[in-house]
């Protein structure tokens, strides 16, 4: 494993952002293909300046940092992540987005079983909870395919009306608890090497 990455998977390797990070994510806030399902049709307006501050300014730990995803063949940025803090209800929720150029090649479905047993294997997580727009199927599938389940769903529409192009997204919201993920990993189907 390199020295910067503290995640692996067969394909992909995971390290906190740093700086020199900060236009590639910038790119990935500001697409409308990336951000149409997360409430922001047009991007998020935001700088380039504006997100390195955050990368600079955010915790030193891998929990509630930016997180760059790397191809472990090339070392070429694909994607960036998050892994929230446990909140008091001891609830993680990750977060992925992609570059539209490795849409469809299955590197979702890997990074997301991973980050789910990374946040069991290093956190006091008890549940990891996703909440992907009901449109989005593929988010949906990936999630529900890595044993979530369904426990109840909204509308995100706290940005609309403060934020230009925000619009409301309507969620699911998918948890799997620790017990569950174990019992898949028991049984084979929770491995981050399982890729479509």
């Amino acid at each position: 494993m390199s020295d910067s990455r503290f995640l692996e998977t067969p394909r992909l390797g995971v390290r906190k952002a740093t700086a020199d990070d900060a236009a590639f994510i910038h790119q990935l806030w500001t697409s409308p293909d990336v951000m149409k399902f997360v409430g922001f049709s047009q991007g998020i307006p935001i700088s380039v300046e504006e997100v390195r501050k955050q990368i600079v300014d955010g915790p030193s730990a891998e929990f509630g940092s930016r997180l760059v995803v790397e191809l472990l063949t090339t070392g070429e940025r694909i994607g960036q992540t998050k892994l929230e803090i446990p909140d008091a209800q001891g609830i993680c929720e990750p977060d992925i987005k992609l570059h539209p150029s490795v849409w469809s090649c299955g590197y979702g479905t890997e990074l997301w079983r991973a980050l789910i047993d990374y946040a069991f294997e290093h956190s006091a997580a008890t549940i990891v909870q996703g909440t992907p727009n009901r449109d989005n199927i593929a988010s949906v599938r990936m999630q529900t395919g890595a044993g979530m389940v369904q426990v109840d769903e909204g509308v995100f529409d706290s940005h609309v009306g403060k934020v230009p192009g925000a619009i409301r997204v309507p969620y699911l919201k998918l948890q799997i608890t620790r017990e569950s993920w174990k019992m898949l990993k028991d049984t084979g189907c929770g491995t981050s090497k399982e890729t479509p």
